[in-house]
């Protein structure tokens, strides 16, 4: 059972306990109550918590807890899925019974990193709901209306995810943009809107050129497709989306010049969008180049008859 409480990186801590003391706020304990201990982390689909009662409280506002419950997040245990250097509010725990069907826990804690169970179970939920629309959004996007993407990042901002809120707003933007609210529409009509759109979600990256990095990295292939950080892996997705609409109109045409309803120049813009995503509005150099660099390397090629690659 040692193995299953793992370890932690400290920035992953910190981000636990920062969520976790926020909600938490001042809250009162007693001998007794049955309280929630969460392990949030900055992406809820990754979210743990665990269950237990408040067996003692020591002077210094310390709680030692009776844990009987602990459900851990994707691919997680029970000490989390960060780099092996620290730990979760349950690591180093010490463990009474380890049967599966009756597990129990004792772990001294402070009382900032437990929550009243209500208010715990309440967040959690929330976080649920909100992760739910999130990896709904990240697979088919089917039936993912404006409203409910506003619901989404209306709970993004009352759990307090500020990437998870830039997610759901660029999420948003481009299920808008399509014109067909959140169903299927023909790529014609999908990409009619889609340069104004890519140039609000660069504008909006300006302010998150860390996610803007770990999605090249991703697209690259030199970093793992996991979804530690949700607005990259947003990032990603519309990138499969516009590279997707792009072929359906390459199937049309072979030639971007002769794409019905479209111009060169039309074309151009949307592949020009693109690349102000991946620079952040042109912040930063995406493989070692401006937005300048691809766009001219764009239009050369469709003047040439022919797709550039969606980079």
């Amino acid at each position: 059972m040692s193995g299953i409480i793992g370890h932690l990186s400290a920035g992953c801590i910190a981000a636990a306990v920062l969520l976790a003391a926020g909600a938490a706020q001042a809250a009162q304990f007693s001998v007794g109550e049955k309280v929630f201990v969460p392990m949030f982390q900055p992406n809820p689909e990754l979210d743990g918590y665990a269950e237990g009662i408040v067996e003692t409280i020591h002077d210094d506002g310390t709680l030692t807890l009776r844990v009987n419950k602990v459900e851990t997040g994707k691919g997680k245990t029970l000490g989390g899925t960060c780099h092996p250097s620290g730990g979760t509010p349950l690591s180093g725990a010490k463990v009474v019974s380890d049967d599966p069907d009756d597990l129990v826990i004792e772990q001294r804690l402070p009382s900032d990193e437990v929550m009243p169970y209500r208010r715990g179970s309440q967040l959690y939920l929330e976080r649920e709901n909100l992760s739910i629309a999130y990896l709904k959004y990240l697979g088919s996007g089917m039936a993912m209306t404006p409203d409910r993407l506003d619901v989404a990042i209306r709970r993004a901002r009352e759990t307090g995810l500020p990437k998870m809120v830039a997610a759901m707003e660029i999420a948003k933007a481009q299920v808008v943009s399509t014109q067909g609210r959140g169903f299927p529409v023909p790529a014609t009509r999908a990409l009619e809107k889609a340069a104004p759109m890519l140039d609000e979600v660069a504008e909006r990256l300006e302010a998150h050129t860390e996610s803007v990095e770990e999605a090249e990295r991703i697209l690259g292939g030199t970093a793992p497709r996991h979804r530690e950080d949700p607005l990259a892996a947003v990032i990603v997705r519309l990138h499969e989306i516009i590279e997707d609409q792009l072929g359906e109109l390459e199937g049309q045409s072979a030639d971007p010049r002769e794409v019905p309803g479209y111009s060169a120049d039309d074309i151009l813009a949307i592949y020009t969008g693109w690349y102000r995503v991946m620079t952040a509005n042109d912040s930063r150099p995406f493989q070692n180049a401006d937005v300048a660099f691809y766009r001219e390397r764009a239009e050369k090629t469709i003047a040439d008859g022919e797709w550039p690659e969606l980079l």
